[in-house]
């Protein structure tokens, strides 16, 4: 294909894992009208950052879609861009509310008349390939109020260059061979890319999803340079989502098919963490952790006791912070062993969850050394 034709433009869908709000590199400032170092501060606090993690404007819609929301972080956030500047805010926020509801029943409308709406009024993305993930250049608002009706797949319109990247043909092949070598038919989470995304998941696909729940409890506050642990990660969804924003990860899967398909995902999705092959209680592990996932994990040793004294053992020198949890089936026997076995002194209940057959429970739990949502 020629270099020109790689300039071309097209729309497809991308998976709202894989949105991430703009970022203005520090050779690009001086584009800024009347830039000052206040309003790059403003900027860098919601940039670079998962869309599902936008709370000022998250705050907005669910405030418009009487979701009890309140619009005053949005409200803050909008003056600030011209305050930082010293520039008169150009419109009040009375009618700047009026404005954005006026927006929001008109592209409720729409979408309500015909589900594939955006496909004619697409968000513009341009991709990232050293973090592979896409940032939102154009269209904020539509992004927003399609993740909280539910849409898990949002057309964006990018060049035929950023597609080709993001399919990374050189590389579906490894993963291909992974399934067929491990005749395998099902995913437990997403896969995102363009490859593989019509293959459904067993989790993950529903508004909210264990990654929603997540992300609003850690809310914008950045978790660059933070030290995660994902136990049991599976194929690495929850490990890459957590690299793409800049956390330390690593990863424990002692499933051999697992382990494979995670490490050629990785190369897929152009996302890397320290993957590592081995049961987390009988590690060698002597780092320490600021965040900890253990999402349907601990039930398959809570009723063997030399494994669960051994896991409990480590996961409690290892996670200094906050620890999300999802239960097998008997979430109240889950929580009061992790409670009565480790550090960990308080519980915050996220949402009830759905899978593989099993009513499940979500949540956070956190060491008394650390104050609400304050780990990162």
């Amino acid at each position: 294909m020629s270099s020109e034709s790689h300039l071309q433009t097209m729309v497809t869908k991308v998976p709202l894992e894989l949105l991430f709000t703009d970022f203005i590199e520090e050779e690009h400032k001086a584009e800024i009208p009347n830039y000052t170092e206040a309003w790059y501060e403003v900027h860098t606090r919601y940039a670079d950052l998962p869309i599902i993690r936008l709370s000022p404007h998250l705050q907005l819609y669910r405030y418009l879609m009487n979701q009890g929301g309140d619009p005053k972080l949005y409200l803050d956030w909008h003056t600030s861009i011209y305050t930082t500047r010293d520039m008169k805010v150009p419109i009040s926020d009375y009618d700047l509310l009026e404005q954005r509801r006026l927006q929001y029943r008109t592209m409720n409308a729409l979408f309500a008349n015909d589900k594939e709406h955006f496909n004619e009024d697409p968000i513009l993305v341009q991709y990232n390939r050293k973090g592979g993930y896409f940032r939102l250049k154009d269209g904020h608002h539509r992004a927003i109020f399609q993740y909280l009706s539910g849409v898990r797949h949002v057309p964006a319109r990018m060049t035929v260059r950023d597609y080709e990247e993001w399919q990374h043909t050189d590389a579906v092949n490894q993963v291909t061979e992974v399934f067929s070598r491990h005749l395998r038919t099902l995913i437990y989470t997403p896969i995102l890319n363009p490859y593989f995304m019509h293959l459904k998941s067993e989790r993950d696909d529903v508004y909210p999803t264990r990654m929603d729940l997540m992300m609003e409890y850690l809310g914008s506050s950045s978790v660059r340079g933070k030290r995660v642990i994902d136990i049991g990660c599976n194929i690495g969804f929850y490990a890459r989502h957590f690299t793409r924003q800049g956390a330390i990860v690593t990863g424990y899967e002692p499933m051999a098919e697992h382990y494979e398909l995670a490490r050629q995902l990785n190369v897929l999705e152009r996302v890397h963490f320290d993957l590592k092959e081995e049961r987390f209680e009988r590690s060698s592990l002597t780092e320490t952790y600021d965040i900890g996932l253990l999402l349907t994990v601990f039930y398959h040793v809570m009723d063997d006791l030399p494994a669960r004294e051994a896991f409990l053992r480590k996961l409690d020198q290892s996670v200094t912070g906050v620890l999300f949890w999802e239960s097998g089936a008997e979430p109240e026997k889950e929580k009061a062993i992790l409670l009565r076995g480790t550090h960990f002194d308080r519980y915050e209940k996220l949402g009830d969850t759905e899978g593989t057959g099993k009513k499940r429970e979500f949540g956070v739990f956190q060491k008394s050394s650390y104050k609400s949502g304050s780990a990162i």
